[in-house]
């Protein structure tokens, strides 16, 4: 029977606000718990690699053979330059709402004006984004999750959180796996845009989405499982597993840790 190696985990360096603990933290709790490899896939940063690489020397030196695997938890788009002339486009509507609201307060004119589109909507370009774990699987690969990341953090790609698309996936794929993630992730994005449409919708979306990225990476390209309380996660799971069987897409479980030992839980 094969070790189980975790692909999916953030650590204080990377996931600001959202992961506990340093990475050798981690490193050890894996290693103590019998797995000799682990991910750290930090949300959109590459910053714990050095950390990965001194401290996998240092366990090293103490008789403790394991693999750092390199990764991100990426912020993904389809297409970023359509992304961004919508967000443009939304950003000078609320210019024009608000110049309209100034000019009644200024008449002293008290009315309340409903807007039905914005009030149904589920969130603002600008905002939006889905996840996408990516893990190097060799030097080459390592060197690709640089330059998506450094590209992803250029300015007209940021808004809040550093974006990549198919485009720059295309230009930087080589030696990279790429995981469907979590319930924010690039499949999971199909459940939540089409819950109330059935199932086959939903499922025809995580088809759609898989041979996108089947373009791309091949079958270096995997849907990701993950066990946890949130029932969604579950339905979420089900879905996945139809989509990857009709695509003939392997599948891999993750822990997604956000803490490096369960009783920091707490904290």
């Amino acid at each position: 029977m094969s070790k189980f190696i975790n692909l999916h985990g953030h650590t204080s360096v990377g996931s600001v606000f959202d992961g506990l603990g340093m990475p050798k933290e981690s490193m050890e709790f894996c290693f103590e718990n019998g797995m000799n490899a682990a991910a750290i896939t930090d949300h959109g940063s590459m910053a714990a690699v050095s950390y990965q690489i001194l401290h996998a020397e240092e366990m090293k030196k103490q008789g403790k053979e394991f693999k750092p695997i390199f990764g991100v938890e990426a912020y993904f788009l389809p297409d970023i330059t359509k992304w961004r002339a919508e967000y443009e486009e939304e950003k000078a509507n609320k210019t024009e709402k608000r110049v309209k609201k100034e000019a009644v307060e200024a008449e002293d004119v008290r009315v309340a004006v409903e807007d039905e589109g914005e009030t149904r909507s589920v969130k603002s370009v600008a905002n939006r984004r889905s996840h996408l774990v990516l893990l190097a699987q060799n030097n080459t690969g390592l060197s690709n999750l640089y330059k998506l990341v450094s590209k992803s953090n250029e300015p007209g790609n940021f808004y809040r959180y550093p974006r990549m698309d198919f485009d720059m996936l295309r230009a930087h794929h080589s030696g990279i796996i790429a995981l469907s993630a979590c319930c924010g992730g690039v499949l999971a994005e199909c459940s939540w845009a089409n819950k109330d449409k059935g199932p086959d919708v939903v499922h025809e979306c995580m088809c759609k989405t898989i041979e996108d990225f089947q373009g791309i990476f091949g079958d270096r390209f995997y849907g990701e499982l993950q066990w946890n309380y949130l029932d969604f996660q579950h339905e979420i799971n089900q879905q996945v597993i139809r989509a990857c069987k009709a695509m003939n897409v392997k599948m891999v479980s993750t822990s997604d840790y956000h803490y490096p030992r369960p009783e920091l839980w707490r904290d």
